[in-house]
This record gives C-alpha cells, structure tokens and sequence, in this order.
C-alpha cells in the first residue's frame, strides 16, 4: 500500500480555523449520510473538487463536506486517487458553484 504524502497546509492553524468552522457549518454530521436520513458523526473534511486539481479551492467553502471516514472512502479509488461514486455525485451537486467561481476568478487575471 502506497501513502500518499500529507499537504502542508494540513498542519497550519488556517487549515484547522478552517476544518473547525466547516464542521460547525455541517453541525458535525456526515453530509452524505444525511442525504439518506441518516445522523452519523463526521470525522473529517472532504474537498468536493481535490486540491491536488484545484489547489485554489482549498479554503472555499462550497467545496468541502464534513463526512465520517467510512463514508469518505466511497468518494475516491484509493489506488489512483480518482473521484468515484457519490464523489461525482457532489461535484455534480456543485457545479453551478465551480462555474461561477471560475468565471469570476478568471476576471481577476
């Protein structure tokens, strides 16, 4: 099994401010479970669109879910990294949001 190295970002106090106030926002509940009348804690914060893609989507809040970490392994292959299953289902979710994000970031440059 191969480990992917952990984003420095990962370990700053913006990072934790950030993953604090994303689980408040979500009331410390898995999203995804919720979507099935299901209240199951959240253990961790999930990027909707991957920061290794989009590194500028780190710290937006649309992007990210609180999700348990059962639940966070049904988003990505963990062999490639790529987004499966309900993963595309929120990014499909999210679109509108990444649209227009991208329109306006692109009116900055």
């Amino acid at each position: 099994m191969t480990f992917k190295p952990v984003r420095k970002s990962l370990k700053t106090s913006r990072w934790d401010k950030f993953r604090g106030r994303m689980m408040k926002r979500d009331k410390y509940l898995c999203q995804e479970s919720l979507r099935y009348g299901k209240r199951v804690p959240a253990e961790m914060v999930h990027h909707i669109y991957p920061v290794s893609e989009y590194p500028e989507l780190e710290f937006v809040s649309w992007n990210v879910i609180s999700l348990a970490n059962r639940v966070h392994g049904t988003f990505h292959d963990r062999i490639n990294n790529k987004v499966i299953g309900q993963g595309l289902w929120w990014q499909r979710k999210r679109k509108k949001d990444f649209d227009e994000f991208y329109k306006n970031f692109s009116k900055k440059f």
